[in-house]
């Protein structure tokens, strides 16, 4: 055989293997109605769809991009006015304290009767029956892991699965694939626990949290989900406990340089961080025109979606703006409605911020931010300080590793006081090294050999060519929890112990007692010749 022909072949094999790969047909399903956590998904499925993959998505956020012939989606846009819906109004004032364990546990036992009345809408969603009656099999299906209930695709559509976080992930999800967790050195993300020192009585309550958090998901939520599940979708189903441990990887927007150091096993990748376009954001015009001629410096104001300004307590509302009033620059200040009452004439509102754009413009020196993910990583990107204020979920850990790296500082909503604030501001406006080490932080975390979007895709068409990934499952998903945590290794120790102890302790007496019948008739005998 001639080496033109052995090169003829060798191409047809590449273009065999690539064509396997590129024609992949792919399902994400990624509900949750939060705009910041779809961005990372949005990058991959885009980008999966440009390679030649045939993709579909049922997303909260559909784009209607006619120019993308691979890319089919699923509406689900209504879960917005659904979240709405569950909100109560007498809980918006509780979500701006200062974050606390007791509120953490009340926060994740609402959030799981929310979640799952939030699968069941997604049940009965028209477009999930769509998705559900049009298809019978994809070659993949990639999960927003937060919820087990999302496993029982996988099992309809007869694929591997994949999670995917757009952070981390509560540890009960991360249990799906039995990676290592403890609760010193890896805690779980959401509690209000700082990056680097943990008390005693913060070891107490994550040791607590993680045992708490693991029973309520395999005895309350696991066995209520599957009685919702069985009654859509068969009683022939496998059980949700066994579905949702049927995951080959899963994909975090984690950066080992930003985020806590953790133990991951090979079936967790994470992605470091993602270089995001955004070609298609602009200015609105006066909003440019307000940040070219704010020579002065502008700091601007944002509490993210999540957490809307105008439900601001007025005794916050009140601080925010005496401070704001007395500072020598102009603040934008992200505001839901289109007047604000007392608003300072320094405070430019706005309802829509292209913060992207916003945080890169060289007249904005600092921004102060409810601490979350996705707008830490744009300050971040844009070199800008900031000036934290957590309330929930990652924001706590977030902002304390802005502050242990130098670019900003970490206040609680509780604390603040107009002096108290507008010092802060003075502090890192006028200081540069926030802003250099913002950069730092920056190169550092983008020092790494593979974009995150290439490595996503990459595991991604990893998990297609080998039809999953079960190679790569930890032994820990199927062992007994007492097995896990050694419980009957100790035990028996114990015993091993307990016996030996006992022996030693029957011996010595034995012994005594043998010295002591030994020494009875001598000492009768001494007594009888001193008569």
């Amino acid at each position: 055989m001639n080496l033109h022909l052995i090169m003829q072949l060798s191409a047809c094999l590449l273009l065999l293997v690539i064509k396997s790969v590129n024609g992949a047909k792919v399902l994400f399903f990624c509900p949750v109605p939060a705009h910041s956590h779809q961005k990372m998904y949005t990058a991959v499925w885009k980008e999966m769809s440009f390679r030649g993959h045939k993709v579909f998505v049922v997303t909260p956020n559909p784009a209607f991009n006619k120019s993308m012939v691979n890319l089919t989606e699923y509406d689900i846009s209504s879960v917005y006015e659904f979240q709405r819906s569950q909100i109560k109004p007498e809980w918006k004032e509780t979500v701006f304290k200062k974050p606390t364990f007791l509120g953490l546990i009340a926060r994740q036992i609402v959030i799981q009767y929310v979640g799952g009345d939030g699968m069941e809408f997604l049940y009965q969603h028209a477009e999930v029956k769509r998705l559900v009656k049009e298809h019978n099999n994809f070659d993949i299906c990639l999960f927003e892991w937060f919820h087990p209930a999302l496993a029982i695709y996988g099992h309809l559509f007869n694929c591997p699965v994949v999670g995917l976080g757009s952070n981390s992930l509560p540890i009960q999800m991360l249990d799906s694939v039995g990676n290592p967790s403890h609760p010193i050195t890896a805690p779980e993300q959401d509690l209000p626990i700082p990056r680097m020192s943990i008390t005693f009585f913060q070891r107490v309550w994550s040791t607590f949290w993680t045992i708490f958090a693991r029973l309520q998901h395999k005895y309350f939520l696991v066995p209520m989900e599957d009685a919702r599940i069985r009654r859509y979708y068969g009683s022939k189903v496998p059980y949700l406990g066994d579905l949702e441990k049927n995951i080959s990887l899963l994909i975090l927007n984690r950066n080992p340089a930003f985020h806590r150091p953790i133990p991951n096993g090979p079936n967790v990748i994470e992605l470091g961080s993602i270089q995001y376009k955004w070609s298609n954001i602009t200015f609105d015009p006066d909003l440019k025109q307000f940040l070219d001629n704010s020579n002065e410096g502008v700091v601007y104001f944002s509490l993210g979606v999540s957490m809307e300004g105008t439900s601001m307590p007025p005794r916050y509302l009140g601080t925010f703006q005496a401070a704001f009033r007395k500072l020598p620059f102009q603040v934008l200040w992200k505001w839901e409605n289109s007047s604000m009452h007392n608003k300072p004439d320094n405070v430019l509102i706005a309802k829509f911020v292209p913060q992207v754009l916003v945080l890169q413009h060289p007249n904005v020196k600092l921004f102060i931010t409810q601490g979350g993910l996705q707008s830490t990583e744009e300050a971040i990107a844009a070199h800008k300080p900031i000036i934290g204020i957590p309330f929930h979920s990652d924001q706590t850990t977030n902002v304390d590793t802005c502050a242990m790296y130098g670019m900003g500082k970490l206040l609680d909503m509780e604390d603040i006081t107009i002096e108290t604030l507008r010092s802060y501001i003075l502090e890192i406006v006028n200081n540069p090294r926030y802003a250099e080490n913002a950069k730092k932080l920056d190169e550092l975390m983008k020092d790494q050999p593979q974009d995150g979007l290439d490595k996503a895709i990459w595991w991604i068409e990893y998990v297609i060519r080998h039809k999953g990934a079960k190679h790569l499952r930890s032994i820990a998903v199927d062992l007994p929890w007492w097995q896990y945590f050694l419980l009957d290794v100790f035990g028996f120790i114990f015993t091993v112990l307990l016996i030996f102890l006992l022996s030693v302790r029957f011996t010595l007496k034995l012994v005594f007692r043998l010295i002591s019948y030994i020494r009875k008739p001598k000492e009768k005998s001494m007594k009888k010749k001193k008569q």
